[in-house]
């Protein structure tokens, strides 16, 4: 049995494994354990070699990266031009387009 923290930056294995049992998440592990997202990866492989026996982090593999992150508001508010981009296009806050796919590009179209 490895040692706590001979590794990995906070590495429990002892408080790892009661976590993963106790059906936490991974959000909820790593901010029980003041881990990232690589290093809670990186402990639960440590993990599983030790004990030689699979364990599922729910939502481990669902977590955001932060490029990820920096367009989820694009998704749900669409594509936004700050006042001053569209200044120099004649265009206006408010006005409403219709985007066409043509060969590679975007062409935003004023409705």
């Amino acid at each position: 049995m490895k040692k706590k923290g001979s590794y990995s930056h906070n590495y429990d294995p002892e408080r790892l494994r009661e976590l993963i049992q106790d059906g936490k998440n991974a959000k909820e592990i790593m901010k029980e354990l003041k881990i990232s997202k690589y290093s809670l990866q990186e402990q639960l492989l440590m993990l599983q070699v030790e004990d030689k026996k699979l364990y599922i982090i729910k939502d481990l593999l669902d977590l955001k990266t932060e490029e990820e992150k920096k367009w989820t508001r694009y998704r749900k508010d669409g594509v936004i031009f700050s006042e001053r981009m569209l200044r120099f296009t004649g265009f206006k806050p408010g006005d409403a387009f219709e985007m066409v796919v043509e060969e590679g590009r975007i062409i935003l179209k004023k409705i």
